[in-house]
């Protein structure tokens, strides 16, 4: 008898059979019930473990042991002829089959009773933020970042319609019926998930769901070491693809480029990104730490340093670090990812940059890359969008991604003004009252209705009631209209009050409060404040170096360079060297240059033509309504005809809503210098006046001022 016969004799076959389908129902079951009872990673794996290890002893045990009629005894000491093996044999085959049965009904289940993806529908998906397990609820950001990245990965599938993070992430937290979000989002699928971490292992469960139905189509829970995490990533992406019947290979789904393999700094990078969205000063500055100890374990974490990059460009305009630092750190990071592979956000930090310089040809067409290789990426979406001359074709990208981004408020922001500036205030205010829905109290709210308010309809009562109903987290943009427009009202010690606050607390946001201290800095100089207005103006907790600024600015708003001069040391300069030694982006460079073109040199100007190339274009299609500056910008560049300018001036532009007030001085700026020589200019200043500034406090503007500086 040989060892095989003996084996099948002994029914360890059989036995080693059974043990073994019934260990792969016993695991399905514990994958099902381990999420929805909250089990610890660990449980399934020590399960499986367990069985494992119990396998050869199952074997050994059916070698060894037999059962009798008298009971179970050691197979040496049945003789064969006594054996009813044959009989417990069958027995084993009845119970094989009725496993069998039970494993091939959660194939059945899973093949032929969860639903399929409808070839029929559209392949539209929005991937929704996986619920953080973890017992603390400490892991929250770590279920968005792996999102995120699944987000990311399925965006650049040509076959997909992928709903944008910033429109998908609204529903964190929310209990919103699934196919309610779907039709929100005006999706055919939606993805959700959770993430459980524990120590070194992380279980990720996600399913796919057809919204009109609300059936799952597909499911699965994974169970990895935390240094996997980004196989899994990709093994997840690629297993939706086939849930929704594309035809892809693994290898066509891959995750962005420049990122890191080692998981501490990804958890790292997830964190501080998720701050980055935020957007306020604070989470700035927190989001700048955490993603440099990210970079600090991996110096190649390219990814990490251009959204680093990004968090010290989106200060630019929201706080959170003084403007010397910003430069010096977006320099160097600049530098260190020349040196990185090829990737969307890099693509948008070389734009940025070139932007920054003032190279405006190269930084147009890169944004245009940039939005090319991640048209669903919503800072790519919105940067790459303000960069395009043609507001046309601006207005009609911003409705495209309405499509996938329906509720990116940056966007719906951003359609606001473009509506306004051509004319269809009735678009404005249905995009206005679409956000009061979708976020009421939210902070991002507040700009496109100062756009509407006090840019377009120019109604300092209306503005002033939104000020004062405001109840969200102040930001920049709050900060720079409280401060400003209760001094364009009259407010005086209002605004004082508030300054003083808010400087006390942090002395950085004095950058967010130029305007009113630029408005403040004129009463006070011309004797408009009284007595403890101007000691508590003089009091204020402005440092040295903002207190020159904010004079520097303001002499040259009354057409005296030498301070500006002075300060830039551009005594002596060519206009080439001048060009290479001032900040582009500042408005002292062209006030200067408008001066000199005064005083007969009109050098500076013809250097910074080029410069303005943008916002002479943006002028001439909206003829003037972007803001009062454009006429000037068109006199002051010569590319338009004199009858041309006349007419444009003659319109009502909206007001600046970064420089608020600015306009009060357009009887003495220098970018009307031009301008101010035309009969027409002087009374359709005044008239501007009138019905403004001088309407809203009467001390902001002198009865009689004359439009003929002393050259």
């Amino acid at each position: 008898m040989t060892f095989f016969t003996e084996l099948k004799r002994r029914n360890v076959f059989k036995v080693a059979s059974v043990y073994l389908v019934t260990c792969w129902i016993i695991l399905q079951i514990v994958a099902v019930i381990s999420p929805a009872l909250h089990l610890p990673i660990l449980f399934s794996t020590i399960t499986t473990v367990i069985l494992t290890i119990a396998f050869p002893f199952v074997c050994i045990f059916a070698w060894a042991f037999e059962l009798t009629p008298e009971g179970l005894k050691r197979t040496h000491e049945v003789d064969i002829d006594e054996s009813i093996g044959e009989q417990t044999g069958n027995k084993i085959n009845y119970l094989l089959a009725g496993a069998l049965v039970l494993a091939l009904a959660f194939i059945a289940y899973e093949k032929l009773f969860t639903s399929n993806a409808d070839v029929s529908l559209e392949r539209s998906i929005a991937v929704l933020p996986f619920e953080d397990m973890s017992p603390d609820k400490s892991q929250g950001y770590f279920g968005d970042g792996i999102a995120e990245e699944i987000l990311n990965s399925l965006a650049r599938l040509n076959q997909l319609v992928v709903i944008a993070r910033t429109s998908s992430f609204n529903f964190k937290d929310s209990n919103t019926d699934i196919r309610e979000i779907g039709q929100k989002l005006n999706v055919n699928y939606v993805l959700e998930g959770s993430v459980r971490k524990d120590r070194d292992k992380v279980r990720i469960t996600a399913q796919l769901i057809e919204v009109t139905s609300g059936a799952h189509i597909w499911s699965q829970t994974y169970d990895r070491e935390l240094t996997s995490i980004f196989a899994l990533q990709d093994e997840l992406t690629f297993a939706i693809t086939q849930a929704l019947k594309l035809n892809l290979l693994p290898e066509q789904v891959e995750h962005e480029a420049g990122m890191t393999t080692n998981p501490q700094a990804y958890e790292l990078f997830i964190q501080g990104r998720e701050l980055a969205y935020q957007r306020s000063s604070e989470s700035l500055k927190q989001a700048a730490d955490i993603l440099q100890q990210a970079i600090k374990l991996d110096e190649q974490f390219y990814l990490a340093k251009a959204q680093l990059y990004m968090v010290y460009s989106f200060a630019d305009n929201y706080g959170g670090f003084i403007e010397s630092l910003r430069q010096a750190e977006k320099e160097r990071l600049f530098w260190e990812l020349m040196i990185a592979p090829d990737f969307p956000l890099k693509t948008l930090v070389i734009a940025t940059q070139a932007s920054d310089s003032g190279n405006l040809a190269i930084s147009v067409k890169l944004y245009q890359q940039a939005y090319e290789k991640a048209p669903n990426d919503p800072l790519i979406q919105n940067v790459s969008t303000l960069a395009l001359d043609n507001i046309l074709d601006g207005i009609k990208r911003r409705e495209k991604i309405l499509k996938t981004n329906p509720q990116s408020q940056i966007n719906i922001t951003n359609l606001v003004f473009l509506y306004l500036v051509t004319e269809q205030p009735d678009k404005a205010q249905a995009m206005l009252s679409t956000m009061e829905k979708l976020f009421p109290e939210n902070t991002q709210n507040f700009l496109p209705n100062i756009y509407y308010s006090y840019a377009y309809q120019q109604d300092i009562e209306a503005t002033l009631a939104l000020i004062n109903d405001y109840r969200s987290e102040p930001s920049a943009d709050y900060r720079r209209a409280k401060s400003a427009i209760n001094i364009l009202a009259g407010n005086i010690d209002t605004a004082l009050d508030y300054i003083d606050e808010e400087l006390r607390q942090s002395p950085e946001y004095a950058e967010q409060f130029i305007n009113a201290l630029l408005l403040l800095l004129d009463l006070d100089t011309r004797g408009k404040l009284n007595e403890q207005q101007q000691q508590r103006y003089q009091q204020l907790p402005i440092s040295e170096s903002t207190q020159t600024e904010i004079l520097v600015f303001y002499k040259l708003l009354l057409g005296d360079e030498t301070l500006y001069e002075q300060q830039q040391q551009l005594t002596g300069l060519s206009a080439e060297e001048f060009i290479q030694r001032v900040d582009l982006n500042q408005t002292e460079p062209y006030d200067y240059a408008a001066i000199k073109k005064r005083k007969g040199d009109d050098s500076y100007v013809q250097v910074l033509k080029t410069s303005l190339a943008y916002s002479s274009s943006q002028c001439q299609q909206t003829q003037n309504k972007v803001g009062w500056f454009c006429a000037g910008i068109m006199d002051f560049i010569g590319d338009i005809s004199e009858q041309q300018t006349q007419n444009m001036f003659k319109r009502q532009p909206m007001l600046d809503t970064y420089l608020i007030g600015i306009e009060k001085f357009i009887l003495t700026a220098p970018v009307y210098y031009g301008l101010s020589q035309h009969p027409e200019f002087e009374p359709l200043a005044n008239a501007f006046l009138d019905r403004t500034f001088r309407k809203w406090n009467p001390d902001l503007v002198a009865e009689k001022v004359t439009a003929s500086p002393t050259k």
